[in-house]
């Protein structure tokens, strides 16, 4: 029998204080998550991709590192098909938005309904017998993907914490509310996963974010054709564990409102021994699912703002500087 306790959880209660004025608005939004859930799918994907559309048109500085992104990653495509293809993002990025309420608050009678798996079965049998860690990366779909991932056993996993408290709160609660899971701050770093792995948790991770150059933290390794900067923390909670490693991704369906997770094999290739090695299984691994729905990836991140070379990050600047 695995040792399901662990130690380190991110302490969110509720508070008197959540009821005050200035969360009334985050009450209202709430309230709103909570809608969706109720109105035919149709009309969530509708309002989804008509917020999109307006975060589209407002955020100019999201919009760009997104077309900076796609220049990158996808120099076959004319400039009218990578422009469909931000439209696209952007849609789906407000619908996943308006779908917040099934992650937070979905039960698993309506998930089933909604969501369709493949190798959750299999996670979970591993999950079981196991020292896991279970991967992925920052999708627009990455709230359900993370409830999903707990739901093969208990988990361990990080939470970078918001300045709204009630926020804290409520994503706290959802993320674990269908599972066993324990939320450990992000700035305690990876010795509460290691000791959550350790206990018999599968630890949730996603290594997909560009910290700049850390020396042995941080290898390069092709994404899209385009070098990026990947930390190599998974390969070395691997080794220190005798963990197996497997990603995992979500994607919507827009016509349908239905959604599609996929759950890899453990990726052999993942030693521990060879960063640069381990890093290019990972992100080769999670390309090919990204590449299922390539919109449904976050591409208003700055996803190659550190250069293996030294040279200027490609957002640097994100807007031209007006001529003087």
């Amino acid at each position: 029998m695995k040792n399901k306790n662990c130690s380190g959880a991110v302490p969110v209660k509720f508070q008197l204080s959540f009821l005050a004025p200035r969360f009334w608005g985050t009450w209202l939004l709430l309230g709103l998550l909570r809608l969706m859930m109720v109105l035919p799918r149709r009309w969530v994907m509708f309002l989804g991709a008509r917020a999109g559309d307006y975060f589209r048109r407002s955020n100019r500085k999201r919009r760009r590192i997104a077309e900076v992104n796609f220049e990158l990653c996808f120099p076959e495509l004319t400039a009218e098909e990578r422009n469909r293809l931000l439209v696209e993002h952007f849609h789906t990025h407000g619908r996943c938005m308006m779908d917040m309420g099934l992650a937070l608050w979905g039960s698993e009678k309506r998930l089933k309904k909604l969501v369709q798996l493949e190798g959750f079965e299999e996670q979970r049998k591993l999950v079981a017998e196991k020292n896991v860690l279970a991967i992925t990366w920052h999708l627009t779909t990455m709230e359900l993907c993370g409830l999903l991932m707990t739901m093969a056993g208990s988990s361990v996993s990080m939470m970078k914490l918001l300045k709204n408290p009630l926020l804290n709160w409520v994503i706290a609660r959802g993320r674990g509310h269908m599972s066993d899971l324990d939320l450990v701050p992000r700035e305690a770093g990876i010795r509460p996963l290691i000791k959550g792995l350790k206990s018999g948790r599968q630890c949730i991770l996603l290594p997909d974010e560009d910290f700049g150059f850390r020396g042995g933290d941080v290898v390069y390794v092709p994404f899209f054709g385009v070098p990026r900067a990947m930390l190599t923390t998974p390969g070395r909670i691997a080794k220190a564990t005798g963990a197996v490693i497997t990603v995992c991704a979500t994607r919507l369906d827009p016509a349908t409102g239905k959604y599609y997770g996929t759950f890899t094999p453990p990726l052999t290739e993942v030693k521990g021994d060879d960063p640069v090695a381990d890093a290019k299984a990972i992100c080769s691994a999670m390309e090919s699912l990204i590449r299922q729905a390539p919109e449904q990836y976050l591409w208003t991140f700055r996803w190659f703002h550190s250069r293996p070379d030294g040279d200027e990050s490609p957002y640097d600047p994100v807007f031209p500087v007006p001529a003087t």
